[in-house]
C-alpha cells in the first residue's frame, strides 16, 4: 500500500493547522458586551462598577469602562457583589445555580461573606469561600468559548535540524454540560531523521443527578511516526466523579469502554483494525491563581478482544503566567504500547516548550 511521504503529510497538516488558527481568532474577536453597571466593593472599603465576565481559579474577572481589557480581581478581597444580570455559580459540592446575584450580608468587615443567588422561583446563600465558578448566562457561542494557543520553535546549525510544536484547545461550558476540542502537532527533521506527530481530541460531558457525578463522551485521532501508526481512532464513553473542585484544586477519576480502530504505515504485521478496550482515566489540576498551573492526564487502556494488551496516554503540563494572558508551557507526553506489532516501538515520549496565549 502507498502511504504518503512526511514532506506531504507535514504540509497538509500545516494546511489544516492554519485554518484552525484562523477559525479560533475568528471566533474570539467578536463579542457583544453587557452594560457595565455591577457593582463590586472590596474588603477595606474600595467600590467599583464594572462588567463581570467570569470567576475562574480564584479569580473574578471584569471590564471596566475606564481600562482596556479584562481586569482580574482576587475573590477573597471581594465583600459585596449587586448584579441585575444573569449568572450560573457553582459550588465545591458541583452543585449549580441560576439567577442575579446579591451579598447577603451587609458587613463587609466580615472574612466570610455569603452571595445570594436569585432565580425566577427560588434563591439559594452560598458561603464565598465555598464557591469556585460564575459564568455568564449569554446565549452567544463566542462569548463562552475558553482555550488558549501555544507555539514553539528550535533550530540547530548541526544537521541542519529544526523542531516545532503546536497546540490550541478550544472549550465550551453551560449550566450542567460542556465540550472541548484539543489539537497538538510536533515535527523534527533534519539529517536522516524526521518525525511527525498529531494528536486531535473531542469531548463533551454532562453533570448527573449527584452533583460530582458526570458521564462523558471521547473521541481521539493519533497519528504518530515514531510507533509508524498512520492513524489511530479512539471513540468511546464514560462515567467519573469529581474528588475535589475548588479554588486551587480539580481532581476526577473515570471508567469506560472505547472501540479502537488502527492503520499503521506497513501492511504486513498482521495487527486486526478493530478492537474494544476498557479506559480508566484520571485527571489532576492544581492551580495557583493566575501564576502556576500544573496538570496531568492519565488514561489506561487494557484491551477486551486482544487479552494482555495494554497501551497508557499520559499528557503532564507546567504553565507560568508571564504577563496578563501570556503564559510559558512545559509538556511531556508518553504513549506505551504493551504489545505493538512485530518489532514496532513501545513508546514514544517527548517534551516540548511554548509560549502561549489564553482567551
Amino acid at each position: 500500500m502507498k502511504t504518503q511521504s512526511l514532506p506531504g503529510r507535514h504540509r497538509v497538516f500545516s494546511r489544516h493547522l492554519f485554518c484552525l488558527v484562523c477559525l479560533v481568532w475568528g471566533l474570539t474577536t467578536v463579542s457583544a458586551a453587557r452594560a457595565k453597571k455591577d457593582v463590586i466593593q472590596f474588603t477595606n472599603g474600595d467600590r467599583i462598577t464594572c462588567e463581570i465576565i467570569n470567576l475562574d481559579k480564584g479569580y473574578l474577572y471584569v471590564k471596566l469602562d475606564y481600562a482596556d481589557g479584562t481586569v482580574s480581581i482576587d475573590w477573597s478581597k471581594i465583600a459585596r457583589i449587586e448584579s441585575s444580570q444573569g449568572f450560573v455559580v457553582a459550588d465545591k459540592h458541583g452543585l449549580r445555580y441560576s439567577g442575579t446575584l446579591r451579598t447577603a450580608n451587609g458587613d463587609t468587615t466580615k472574612q466570610q461573606s455569603e452571595l445570594e443567588v436569585i432565580g425566577e422561583s427560588s434563591s439559594k446563600t452560598l458561603p464565598s469561600s465555598e464557591i469556585v465558578e460564575i459564568e455568564r448566562t449569554d446565549t452567544s457561542i463566542r462569548q463562552n468559548l475558553h482555550g488558549g494557543i501555544d507555539v514553539g520553535l528550535n533550530y540547530s546549525k548541526q544537521q541542519n535540524r529544526t523542531q516545532y510544536n503546536f497546540d490550541s484547545n478550544v472549550g465550551y461550558k453551560r449550566t450542567k454540560w460542556s465540550m472541548a476540542a484539543e489539537y497538538e502537532s510536533s515535527f523534527s527533521g533534519g539529517g536522516d531523521v524526521s518525525n511527525l506527530r498529531n494528536n486531535i481530541q473531542l469531548s463533551g460531558s454532562r453533570q448527573l443527578w449527584k452533583a460530582r457525578n458526570f458521564y462523558s463522551g471521547l473521541a481521539n485521532f493519533l497519528q504518530n511516526d515514531e510507533q509508524q501508526l498512520d492513524l489511530r481512532t479512539t471513540v468511546g464513553g464514560a462515567f467519573g466523579h469529581y474528588f475535589a473542585d475548588t479554588n486551587n484544586t480539580l481532581i476526577a477519576a473515570y471508567a469506560g469502554a472505547v472501540w479502537n480502530h488502527e492503520r499503521y504505515s506497513q501492511t504486513n504485521y498482521g495487527r486486526t483494525g478493530n478492537s474494544a478496550e476498557a479506559i480508566l482515566g484520571t485527571q489532576i489540576n492544581f492551580f495557583r491563581f493566575k501564576t502556576t498551573n500544573i496538570f496531568a492526564d492519565v488514561k489506561v487502556f487494557p484491551s477486551l478482544t486482544d487479552l494482555g494488551r495494554i497501551r497508557t496516554d499520559l499528557n503532564t503540563s507546567l504553565k507560568l503566567r508571564i504577563a496578563k494572558d501570556l503564559y510559558w508551557k512545559f509538556s511531556y507526553y508518553l504513549n506505551y504500547d504493551s504489545n505493538p506489532p512485530q518489532s514496532l516501538p513501545k513508546t514514544d515520549y517527548g517534551s516540548t516548550s511554548s509560549l502561549g496565549w489564553t482567551f
